[in-house]
């Protein structure tokens, strides 16, 4: 009889090869944990066996089972877009709807911004969110994994590497860097984060969406796409925790309308670091973890 993996890597129509292993909490190493979920909605909206676990110490909610990295390269380069909407190819409709929500973005950060200045865009996908900001006069860059959209955002004249957000080599200047629901997806988020600090001007900006657990917790389940489903706490720990401050957190639509049950941690590149914040942010995600997400996704399990 096939592993559940097996299982989803065939309804996925990818090869069986790939590997997987359980994890621990990737923000705060701990093992201690409790089952949310034993599955999540699939290809096709069918169940799949990949258990969502929340972290006791630090109330981070991921998927039990993390692939090797090879295996996000190719999903994340054929497979994504392919079981998403049933097309490679980017649609006019979506990169429209990526230049109005950088718009909106745009005027949400202005207070907050130089008047220009040096963008990086994480997981950009086809890159309409830069567009708003290169008509105000910043430099604007992306990376994303997906061939098809990549090649989409260039033809029309945009900065856009080929490359998984662990293998980027910015230089060390940005002073606005936006990973906007890409680090839901990512192999290794540490390594991104780090990454991201590197790139950074010493007072830039990051500017991190995450919507996976909101937008789930609106429709009545979470997705098999979103390896790691962030909380505004998660977010925050990872900002403390690879040098950033978190100055602004909201769940106001930032982007506009058009995402709804997303929630926004702004934070600025800081040099200090202190255990005791640390600790302060843990606690409120052990706290929303037990007080909302985890009553909340175990109802689920009533339901017929």
């Amino acid at each position: 009889m096939s592993t559940p993996i097996e299982q989803y890597l065939q309804r996925l129509q990818m090869p069986d090869s790939f590997r997987a292993h359980k994890m621990d909490c990737e923000l705060c190493n701990s093992k201690q944990h409790w089952v949310l979920l034993h599955s999540v909605q699939g290809p096709s909206e069918q169940a799949v066996d990949l258990p969502v676990l929340g972290c006791q110490e630090c109330g981070h909610i991921f998927q039990q089972y993390r692939f090797e990295e090879a295996f996000y390269n190719a999903y994340y380069d054929k497979f994504y877009r392919l079981n998403l909407f049933g097309n490679s190819e980017p649609e006019r409709a979506f990169f429209l709807d990526q230049v109005r929500r950088g718009e909106h973005l745009y005027r949400y950060l202005k207070e907050v911004l130089p008047a220009t200045g040096k963008m990086l865009d994480v997981g950009c996908s086809a890159g309409g969110l830069m567009i708003p900001f290169a008509k105000h006069g910043w430099s604007v860059r992306g990376n994303d994994p997906d061939r098809a959209y990549v090649e989409y955002g260039k033809k029309i004249g945009l900065d856009i590497d080929l490359v998984g957000a662990e293998h980027m080599s910015p230089s060390g200047d940005y002073n606005l860097i936006i990973i906007n629901g890409s680090l839901e997806h990512v192999h290794d988020v540490n390594q991104v984060l780090q990454l991201c600090r590197q790139a950074s001007a010493d007072d830039g900006l990051l500017l991190i969406e995450g919507r996976a657990l909101g937008y789930g917790l609106e429709q009545g389940f979470l997705t098999h796409n979103h390896r790691r489903y962030l909380s505004a706490s998660s977010i925050e720990y990872l900002m403390g925790k690879h040098g950033w401050e978190p100055i602004r957190t909201t769940s106001e639509p930032v982007c506009g309308p058009t995402r709804p049950g997303a929630v926004f941690v702004l934070g600025r590149a800081s040099h200090q670091r202190t255990d005791e914040c640390l600790a302060d942010v843990k606690a409120q995600g052990r706290k929303a973890l037990e007080e909302t997400y985890r009553p909340r996704l175990h109802a689920w399990w009533a339901q017929p």
